[in-house]
């Protein structure tokens, strides 16, 4: 017997070919996404935080303004802690860049050269790898600093600059404008002695080895000994430390929750599938057990197919995410954003199960549990092809004309398919949802970023002069944080006058009122007169704030206050001011000045988003577009088959395949626009009440509202893809003939 149900496998998939090539799509490229997305995120997670790792990722930091004498070094050492300076100069290029010099590192944040080796002699350099990459630089080349020509010996990253922005209040990166550069003690000690050298920065590395915590370095030795600490900043409150592994913690949220989307999707496709099967062999399976066919061989039979689909799929499907089209290609923009070390692709035995295991074990569950069922009737009530009696089609529709009657019946009677195409149009609508809002989100805050920054030029400077420049507006910037969901990021206050011009807020007088920036408040669901607590970790003080209003600007997470007020909340002189805006230029000291900040770097730092994330929102849009089209041919050509005992009727009757398509496809025409009324905002509320968790570790407003005319489109297109497959299986209803009836009577 086995033998006999052996040859039907190969007729089977013959006959049933694009319904199987269409089943073996839907898994393939569902594996596809999950493997080249969570691979990826996996694969970055793991290995730059490994790596941080072998070159000794500093616990913390802390930065002073004038250096600490030996005597102090020692007496931190002394604790049982690694104590290493990393001083810097910033300098200027000629092409408009920063470069950060530093010395060699020896202990903490050691450099990890990914092409040559580190600086040995005073004439040589080591370029951080995302500045080389933009400004073209290779090992071998040379490259001026402050006057002198060094030659690049090494390019390479360090691990407390995953994220190789200048200061910790930038939003994004942008290594044609900042860079790193790391020579010998040497050649350092002549570069910040040379007339091209700005402000030195003083900034201390330490690693704890177990032996102290950050707060007894803190309280124990700096904030009694030392009273000019500027700054202190634990590891895991570092925005730049372990920032590519933070940021792919989105995607990984993303992929994995996409996969439990397309597992259920899966899955209910294949119970529809293999419902519509053993109803549709009915007879066929009545005759065999009335030949003495065993129920165990057939269950077998009928889950043998289906199964191997499925591991095929799998198999398919997660050797091309493992491939230079998946986990390659989601991580290639990884690497044009965060300075990290070239990693090879990992490949995680979890993935392999999921791809390759999981695809057949749930296609051979699913097909056991119903045909099982399906098999428990006896051999005669198999061949008559029993079925239970609807009541659903016997309603009374009145007075109503043949073709919509005939429709509305026929809709009634494939309720259930009906129902699975608006469910998995729901599903594959959520997966798009997330792409969707992906796009969405980065577009508008490149959009609000290039609105709302009005100036031309942001000065935060160092030393103040007494009186601030006329043609500039004066404002007290502070950097404070705030953990919600797990993560910490830095917000700045901003102090401002009430006639600020290049700030839509209008401050509230008192030290504990705030207005909040619209992206702040997107960002944590803030409303006037809610209480927010922001931390200040060099102080280790929280200070409890007030919303009075939301002003727009969605340039960073900022909170606007009086000056006057902020000025009294942080014991500052009451003309004390840090930040100058201005349209134009400024004639400022160098040495004065932390860092400039001119519109066109707001503008190009808030593109970058939407190429960073572009292969995950392309891919997702892209597979679940897809598996729409995949599901909706599954489904509708299920109606079909369903309905071909009808459809040979018919044309018996004289009906020409134009009329058939009315009477059988058609109908299902309202059945698909009501359910993508019904999913498509829905997808979008779902997806919007959780795309803030997935990025949650990330520093901008989360406005991911679109247009209504997105609405249209998106519905547009679903009707498109609905005609186009119904038009397909046109053919379908040509080679139905009229002698199935004589085929299925009894």
């Amino acid at each position: 017997m086995n033998k006999v149900l052996n040859k039907r496998i190969k007729r089977d998939l013959k006959s049933n070919f694009l319904r199987y090539l269409a089943l073996f799509l839907l898994i393939a490229f569902g594996m596809y996404i999950i493997v080249a997305i969570v691979g990826a995120a996996d694969t970055i997670i793991t290995g730059t935080k490994q790596m941080a790792e072998e070159n000794k990722v500093e616990d913390g930091q802390f930065g002073t303004f004038i250096s600490l004498s030996e005597e102090q070094e020692e007496t931190i050492r002394d604790m049982g802690i690694t104590l290493e300076r990393m001083f810097s100069v910033d300098l200027s290029q000629e092409d408009g860049s920063t470069l950060r010099v530093f010395a060699n590192r020896e202990e903490i944040n050691r450099i990890h050269v990914d092409e040559g080796c580190v600086a040995r002699t005073d004439e040589e350099v080591v370029i951080e790898k995302r500045y080389a990459e933009e400004h073209n630089l290779t090992v071998g080349d040379t490259i001026e600093i402050a006057g002198k020509t060094y030659f690049i010996t090494g390019v390479g990253s360090v691990p407390e600059y995953d994220m190789p922005i200048a200061t910790f209040s930038d939003t994004a990166v942008e290594s044609s404008l900042f860079g790193l550069a790391f020579v010998t003690d040497e050649a350092y000690e002549d570069i910040i002695n040379t007339e091209y050298a700005g402000v030195e920065t003083y900034c201390y590395a330490y690693r704890l080895n177990g032996v102290a915590t950050h707060e007894e370095l803190k309280d124990e030795f700096l904030t009694v000994e030392v009273n000019n600490l500027t700054s202190f900043i634990k590891a895991e409150n570092n925005g730049r430390i372990h920032a590519a592994a933070g940021d792919l913690l989105t995607n990984r949220n993303v992929g994995l929750v996409a996969g439990i989307i397309i597992m259920i999707l899966f899955t209910y496709v294949i119970s529809v599938f293999v419902i519509h099967q053993i109803q549709q062999e009915s007879s066929v399976i009545g005759t065999l057990y009335a030949l003495g066919a065993k129920k165990r061989n057939l269950v077998s039979h009928y889950i043998m197919l289906p199964t191997v689909i499925s591991l095929v799929g799998g198999l398919v499907g997660t050797a091309a995410g493992f491939s230079d089209w998946g986990i390659a290609w989601q991580m290639a923009d990884t690497y044009m954003y965060f300075s990290i070390p070239d990693l090879e692709p990992g490949y995680a035995t979890y993935l392999i199960i999921y791809g390759v295991v999981m695809p057949p074990v749930i296609s051979a569950i699913v097909n056991y549990i119903v045909i099982d069922k399906k098999l428990s009737r006896t051999a005669l009530s198999l061949i008559r092809n029993e079925q239970k009696v609807s009541h659903r089609s016997r309603v009374n529709l009145g007075k109503m004309g043949f073709l919509r009657r005939f429709q509305i019946r026929q809709m009634l009677r494939e309720a259930r398919t009906g129902l699975t195409v608006v469910f998995g149009m729901f599903i594959t609508m959520l997966i798009f949802m997330m792409g969707l809002n992906c796009y969405v989100l980065c577009e508008n805050v490149r959009i609000d970023s290039s609105r709302d920054a009005t100036f031309e030029y942001m000065y935060t400077l160092k030393y103040p002069e007494e009186t601030p420049p006329k043609e500039a507006e004066a404002c007290y910037l502070k950097s404070l944080s705030i953990t919600d969901k797990g993560y910490t990021l830095d917000v700045s206050i901003i102090g401002i006058d009430e006639d600020n011009k290049y700030y839509k807020a209008e401050p509230i007088k008192g030290k504990s009122n705030v207005i909040v920036s619209s992206a702040a408040a997107q960002k944590y669901n803030l409303s006037v007169g809610d209480k927010i607590i922001l931390t200040d970790s060099a102080d280790d003080m929280d200070y409890a704030f007030t919303v009075k209003g939301i002003a727009e600007y969605g340039v960073s997470l900022a909170f606007f206050m009086d000056i006057k007020s902020m000025r009294e909340l942080f014991d500052e002189e009451e003309d004390y001011y840090n930040m100058l805006l201005s349209d134009e230029e400024l004639e400022i000291e160098a040495d004065r000045i932390y860092s400039v900040t001119q519109r066109e770097d707001i503008e190009r730092a808030s593109s970058v988003f939407t190429k960073l994330m572009k292969p995950m929102f392309v891919m997702m849009i892209s597979v679940s577009i897809v598996i729409f089209i995949v599901v909706m041919y599954l489904m509708l050509n299920v109606m079909i088959d369903r309905a071909s005992f009808g459809i040979s009727l018919v044309k018996i009757f004289g009906f020409r395949t134009g009329e058939i398509r009315k009477l059988y496809l058609n109908g299902n025409t309202a059945i698909v626009a009501v359910g993508a009324v019904i999913s498509i905002p829905l997808a979008k509320y779902i997806m919007d009440r959780i795309y803030p968790f997935f990025i949650a570790n990330t520093a901008c407003g989360i406005n991911c509202t679109f247009p209504i005319w997105y609405y249209a489109l998106i519905f547009a297109g679903v009707m498109a893809v609905y005609f186009a497959v119904s038009g397909a299986l046109v053919f379908k209803i040509k080679k139905i003939l009229p002698a199935e009836v004589l085929k299925n009577r009894e």
